[in-house]
């Protein structure tokens, strides 16, 4: 066990983070470690990260790292109403879900677990496909916008002037660029602002 850790702590909800960084310190102080927190990732590399992500939202987390240096541990946390949609793919360097409503001594279980176990791979793929999801095209964008106001695909053809099977393609394209293997997970990714919160530049 180090001396010492960093923890970068990530939310807006403030008084969850007072919370778990008081049990953090707790914790901390009862194994001999002095703990740093701070936010961000870029002016120190971290030891632990928490990062809340909310409905829509995808990790980036694989994009803020370097590959080559040791990876943190690295726990998201999430609202309770979110545990009835699982991401169909998720980042490789996530140690964790944490959820708000969830007890310290659960959610201080799971860093102590993560922790002894080392859960985190010691090598990390050069791209995760969480965090590395292909941009979209212009015209995919248009076909999810239609889609997402409740249009057919045929109505969505007609309003862009193209074939239906077209439309069809491009529906289907964007779902692999996104991970989507069924419309279920398209629809449900489009009615909680998916498009909006993911793909603006």
């Amino acid at each position: 066990m180090k001396n010492k850790v960093s923890i970068s702590l990530n939310d807006h909800n403030s008084y969850f983070l007072a919370g778990l960084q008081y049990a953090l310190i707790e914790y901390f102080t009862d194994i001999r470690t002095q703990v740093d927190f701070f936010s961000g990732y870029s002016s120190k590399r971290p030891d632990i990260i928490f990062q809340s992500l909310y409905q829509g939202e995808k990790t980036d987390i694989c994009r803020r790292l370097p590959a080559d240096a040791p990876q943190p541990l690295y726990f998201v946390i999430r609202d309770k109403a979110e545990r009835q949609f699982t991401p169909p793919i998720r980042c490789i360097a996530k140690s964790s879900t944490l959820y708000r409503n969830q007890s310290i001594d659960d959610i201080l279980g799971m860093v102590k677990l993560a922790m002894q176990f080392n859960s985190l791979p010691q090598e990390r793929a050069q791209r995760c496909p969480a965090c590395h999801r292909q941009s979209l095209s212009e015209r995919e964008r248009q076909v999810l916008y239609y889609l997402r106001q409740g249009m057919s695909q045929s109505q969505a053809a007609c309003i862009l002037q193209l074939k239906v099977k077209t439309v069809h393609s491009h529906k289907r394209s964007a779902m692999q660029k996104l991970n989507f293997t069924r419309n279920s997970e398209l629809f449900h990714w489009l009615l909680h602002s998916g498009l909006t919160l993911n793909l603006s530049r």
